[in-house]
C-alpha cells in the first residue's frame, strides 16, 4: 500500500459519525478494512473469506479454489470512504491491481466494496470491480 494511503484511510475513517451498531464503530472498520486488505494481498483466502457476510462465504471459497493459486495482486489502494448516516453501512472505493497466471500482463479496476455492520464488526456484503468477480452485488 502507497505511503500515503494509511494516513489517508485514517482520516476518513475516523472522521465518519459514530456507528449505530455498538463494536461497529470508524475504527474498526479501519481496522476490519486493513486486515482485509492484507490479507488479500497475501493470498490468504479463509481468513479474506471470514471477512465476508456468510451467506457469500461459499461462494466465494469456491471461487477462489477455482482460480485462487492462479491470482496475484499486487497494489491495493483507498480512493474515498463514505458511511451512511445510520451507521450501518459504508462504502469503500480502492483500486486494485492484479495478475491472473499464466498472463505476465497486470490488470487494474476500481472497485466499490459495500461493507455491513452486524454483531457489532463490519463485514463485506459485495464488491463491484476488481479481482473478485463473485463478490459483485446480486441483482
Amino acid at each position: 500500500m502507497k505511503a500515503i494511503t494509511r494516513p489517508l484511510l485514517a482520516c476518513l475513517l475516523l472522521g465518519v459519525v459514530g456507528c449505530h451498531e455498538p463494536g461497529a464503530t470508524a475504527a474498526a472498520l479501519k481496522s476490519t478494512y486493513e486486515d482485509f486488505e492484507t490479507k488479500a494481498r497475501w493470498s490468504e483466502t479463509a481468513a479474506v473469506a471470514q471477512l465476508i457476510v456468510p451467506e457469500r462465504r461459499d461462494a466465494f471459497l469456491a471461487a477462489r479454489s477455482r482460480d485462487g493459486s492462479d491470482l496475484s495482486i499486487t497494489d491495493i489502494e483507498l480512493v474515498n470512504v463514505q458511511q451512511s448516516e445510520d451507521g450501518e453501512h459504508a462504502t469503500v472505493t480502492s483500486k486494485w491491481r492484479w495478475l491472473r497466471m499464466p498472463s505476465t500482463s497486470e490488470q487494474s479496476a476500481e472497485s466499490k466494496a459495500i461493507w455491513v455492520a452486524r454483531g457489532g464488526q463490519w463485514l463485506l456484503e459485495s464488491m463491484q470491480g476488481g479481482p473478485y468477480p463473485d463478490l459483485a452485488p446480486h441483482k
